[in-house]
C-alpha cells in the first residue's frame, strides 16, 4: 500500500493505493472521509450521537456517512471538522495532530471563516498592530 496525493475540492488529499498485479485499487472518497471521522471520533472518545449533537446533523446521516453509504457535502464535512476540532485542511491532509481549541479560539476561527479575503487582511493587520 502506498500514499498517493490528489486534489479534492481544492484540498490536497493523500489516499492509500493498493497495487494488485497490474491493477491499482483506490480508496474511495467515501472510505477516506468515513475512516477519518471514525479515527477522530475514537481519539476524542466521541459517539455518533455526540457528533450529531455538536454538528446538528441527524444521527442517521452521520451513520450513513460512517457506513460509507453517503458522500457528505463540503458544508457537512466542515461542520464535522468543527465538532472534531480540526480544520478541513488537517482532515483532508490526514494530519494526525490533536487539536483542542478553547471556546474563544473556536469563536475566533468561526468568525474568521465567515470573513472575505479583504476582511481577513484587515484582521491580520490589526493583530500585527496589537503584537508590537
Amino acid at each position: 500500500m502506498q500514499d498517493t496525493s490528489l486534489i479534492f475540492f481544492g484540498f490536497l488529499v493523500t489516499i492509500k493505493v493498493t497495487t494488485i498485479g497490474k491493477r491499482c485499487i483506490y480508496l474511495r472518497t467515501e472510505d477516506y472521509i468515513a475512516d477519518n471521522i471514525i479515527a477522530l471520533c475514537k481519539k476524542r472518545d466521541m459517539s455518533k450521537y455526540r457528533l450529531s449533537q455538536l454538528t446538528g446533523i441527524s444521527q442517521s446521516s452521520i451513520g450513513k456517512i460512517i457506513a460509507k453509504e453517503s458522500l457528505p457535502t463540503m458544508p457537512t464535512v466542515e461542520k464535522i471538522c468543527d465538532a472534531l476540532g480540526v480544520t478541513m485542511a488537517q482532515f483532508f491532509a490526514g494530519m494526525d495532530v490533536p487539536v483542542s481549541l478553547s471556546e474563544s479560539q473556536q469563536e475566533v476561527l468561526n468568525i474568521w471563516n465567515n470573513l472575505d479575503e479583504k476582511e481577513q487582511n484587515v484582521v491580520i493587520q490589526m493583530l500585527r498592530g496589537l503584537q508590537k
